[in-house]
């Protein structure tokens, strides 16, 4: 009975985990979509800014996640923060449908969307493992990456179409209503086994810094993190001007269905960890799955190149599985390496500190994406990610082998 009532439990937070994840597909289609046609090109700039100002803000929240979770325990402050992606997105969504000023809207809604993200960004591993497998973290994240895929690829399709016929705003509140069931089940239904922070306070960003510093493994993973940030990270992001700077039509469609693609790619990451892991630990996986995430996108920007527009799509689709394979492969195995990175046992200090890096760094990786992008367009752009991205997957790879040598 005790069985199928934690079977239950991890069954319904799967559920509403995906409505979640498909409400975050459907979100961002629409804000971005939002901001690209608020400007006057291609929105590359102006989409970074939004972008930018909501990960800025994610980072500084992150640092204080350990105060927080002290005070309320992780689950609490999970459900608080999941209610107020409900409240904040769903009044933006109602406010972008009966209002022109897009950009006014979304720059002021920006920093609130980037607390929330940046507290639920910690938090969803631990909560994640409560719910599903407490002896194992990547286990839980590999299980529920297979459900958040699947439900991104709904979100993001489906999303794209309803988008393109009605507007911005339906996809933006369609986040905050998709969120309600899953702040709901996490406030009212307890876990299997929620472990909570040791009782000691690490909330600021001089003592991440200070953990980084002074631990040569989390310092590897976090350069790793700050290279993905910055090269690869935003392309996800930016699918809406990239496509627009190609002149794709329509784009919100055509958006989200690439995002389909890339969610697709979730579905085979528990094969593909499973197989890594056989072979070898976190780190040198997660450069194996990033150099394959370079591969795609050199493949991507080629395809723009050598263009056939009745098959583009096709072929970005097809880009983007294999686009969000390698993504969502190598972001699990950099957490749970960064878990177990803290020789005291702290696992909050080793994931704040890879959230918080990659939070800082990711406003400076869209804006640099955002200039390229109308500067040079997206065949360049993308190009030179992968480009860059693959020489940093090389360098630290040599290293590392060489440390294991000496």
């Amino acid at each position: 009975m005790v069985s199928h009532a934690v079977d239950r439990t991890a069954a319904g937070f799967l559920l509403v985990g995906g409505l979640g994840v498909a409400g975050t597909m459907v979100g961002l289609l629409g804000t971005t979509s939002a901001s690209t046609y608020a400007s006057s090109g291609s929105g590359g700039l102006t989409t970074g800014i939004f972008l930018s100002l909501m990960l800025a803000t994610a980072a500084i929240a992150t640092v204080n996640i350990s105060r927080l979770t002290l005070r309320w325990g992780r689950r609490r402050v999970f459900a608080r923060a999941q209610m107020g992606v409900c409240v904040a997105w769903s009044i933006v969504g109602v406010i972008e449908m009966l209002s022109d000023s897009s950009l006014v809207v979304l720059y002021v809604a920006a920093p609130i969307f980037g607390v929330l993200s940046g507290i639920t960004g910690v938090l969803t591993p631990f909560v994640a493992r409560a719910y599903l497998d407490p002896a194992s973290l990547s286990t839980s994240l590999a299980r529920r990456g297979v459900v958040s895929g699947l439900a991104a690829i709904l979100g993001a399709s489906l999303g794209g179409v309803i988008i393109h016929m009605t507007d911005p705003g339906v996809g933006i509140l369609a986040n905050g209503l998709l969120t309600i069931p899953l702040a709901v089940f996490v406030s009212r239904c307890s876990p299997r086994s929620m472990q909570e922070p040791p009782h000691r306070k690490r909330d600021s960003a001089r003592d991440l810094w200070t953990a980084v510093r002074t631990n040569p493994q989390l310092r590897t993973l976090t350069v790793l993190t700050v290279a993905a940030a910055i090269f690869v990270v935003p392309m996800f992001n930016l699918l809406v001007p990239i496509l627009n700077d190609l002149d794709h039509d329509p784009l919100p469609s055509g958006a989200g269905f690439m995002l389909a693609g890339t969610a697709a790619g979730r579905i085979f990451v528990p094969g593909i960890m499973k197989r890594l892991l056989r072979r070898t630990t976190e780190f040198p996986a997660a450069l194996w799955a990033l150099a394959s995430g370079s591969a795609f996108m050199m493949a991507f920007a080629v395809s723009t190149v050598f263009r056939e527009p009745t098959i583009d799509l096709v072929i970005w689709t097809l880009l983007g599985v294999g686009l969000g394979a390698s993504r969502f492969t190598y972001r699990p195995l950099l957490i749970s390496a960064g878990a177990r990175s803290d020789r005291s046992g702290d696992e909050m200090i080793g994931v704040a500190a890879l959230v918080f890096t990659a939070s800082v760094m990711s406003p400076i990786g869209t804006l640099l994406w955002g200039v390229a992008l109308d500067s040079f367009g997206s065949t360049i752009t993308v190009a030179a990610a992968a480009i860059a991205i693959a020489g940093a997957v090389a360098i630290l790879a040599a290293r590392t082998r060489a440390a294991r040598t000496a």
